[in-house]
């Protein structure tokens, strides 16, 4: 398992902070909006009070309040009428409950194939289950060429050991949505080769032009799929770690043991915050992205103005930006080690998959956009 994406850049993170350095994160996948106020702790208490059945143990699956509700927004929002309670597995964040799923799926030994770019920490949860990776660059291939035949690249990756396949959509680093016939292709090899699939939907919500097709809806594919969710993304609720999946009664079955025995329960009050979120959060939900579409806006302007060229990102919160050409013979650890100094903080294109060492990640959402602005014009200044 790899070490954290920033461990090799702590020193210097110290230096600069104990010389008073403000840094400014563009590196975490956050957001600086709050959640819906029906989301936030101080109104999950009003609504539910601060009983004794708070501070106890809670049910292992879940309180079936929050389930029914998480499986009723796949169902309207992601097109899966087949969705029900019985279908929805709680974690302690999705990092959590995609590990759950994918222990309760995978034997060691296994491969699983990774479409990259993909979000760091899925490698590890993969490795975790002693499962090994392939690789097969594609969101990037896509951007430069809608034609790209993904059935082929999946093909020249298999394996006598594949058994799954896992990709981001809306991508987490670069922001590709996966269109219906690109997921349609995954489908069709899945089934052609009898694979799992674990499709990573987590910033389904936040789209900047059509609505991000979910592999959920292709009822071919249901008996075999895995689809991940967080409430970290869509309702700002990253500190609440309310996370889920949705797959087959037998993979959820499966997956509640392990969840059992790694955390025992969602924290109560974290759960009671989902529900209220998802009650209350359509309009903020809205606004949010409106936001987060003026923020884009304004780094792809920002960047393009200093002659860095990127593919605009169709969903997600981040911008992923090749400086291969900048980078005029620096390794990438230098040029980070400057931006650092200058005062941005940004993530290193390496924890993103094979190929990408000249790629840094930097996130428009984590702090308001005058401050985002502020980081990218740090960014262009360690450059140079």
């Amino acid at each position: 398992m790899r070490p954290g994406v920033f461990a090799v850049l702590e020193a210097r993170i110290a230096e600069a902070t104990a010389r008073g350095t403000r840094i400014v994160p563009l590196h975490i996948g956050d957001t600086c909006r709050p959640p819906p106020e029906g989301g936030r702790f101080s109104s999950a208490l009003e609504r539910g009070g601060d009983g004794p059945a708070l501070y106890a143990y809670g049910a292992t699956a879940g309180e079936p309040g929050l389930k029914a509700a998480l499986a009723r927004w796949v169902v309207e929002r992601r097109g899966a009428p087949h969705v029900t309670a019985k279908n929805v597995a709680l974690g302690v964040g999705g990092t959590h409950a995609l590990f759950c799923a994918a222990r309760a799926i995978l034997d060691p030994g296994d491969e699983v194939i990774m479409l990259s770019p993909y979000w760091p920490l899925a490698p590890g949860i993969f490795h975790a289950c002693g499962a090994t990776l392939a690789e097969v660059s594609v969101s990037q291939r896509l951007y430069a060429d809608p034609g790209f035949d993904v059935t082929a690249a999946l093909r020249g990756a298999l394996g006598p050991r594949t058994k799954a396949i896992y990709f981001v959509s809306p991508n987490n680093p670069d922001g590709k949505v996966l269109g219906e016939g690109v997921l349609a292709r995954i489908a069709d090899f899945a089934e052609e080769h009898d694979l799992w699939v674990f499709a990573d939907e987590v910033y389904a919500d936040i789209v900047y032009g059509a609505p991000s097709p979910s592999f959920g809806a292709i009822a071919s594919a249901r008996s075999r799929t895995v689809l991940v969710h967080s409430l970290s993304k869509s309702h700002a609720l990253a500190g609440a770690r309310i996370g889920f999946v949705v797959a087959p009664e037998e993979v959820i079955a499966a997956a509640l043991r392990f969840s059992t025995h790694t955390a025992f329960n969602v924290p109560l009050v974290c759960q009671r915050a989902a529900v209220g979120a998802i009650e209350s959060g359509e309009s903020w939900m809205r606004e949010s992205v409106a936001a987060y579409a003026k923020a884009r806006g304004a780094v792809l302007e920002r960047l393009e103005r200093a002659g860095v060229a990127t593919f605009a990102p169709e969903g997600g919160t981040y911008v992923f930006v090749d400086l291969a050409p900048a980078l005029g013979g620096r390794t990438m650890v230098a040029l980070l080690e400057r931006a650092i100094d200058e005062g941005v903080l940004v993530a290193p294109g390496a924890a993103f998959g094979a190929g990408f060492e000249a790629f840094v990640r930097v996130c428009f959402t984590s702090v308001p956009e005058a401050d985002v602005l502020e980081g990218v014009d740090r960014l262009l200044r360690a450059i140079g």
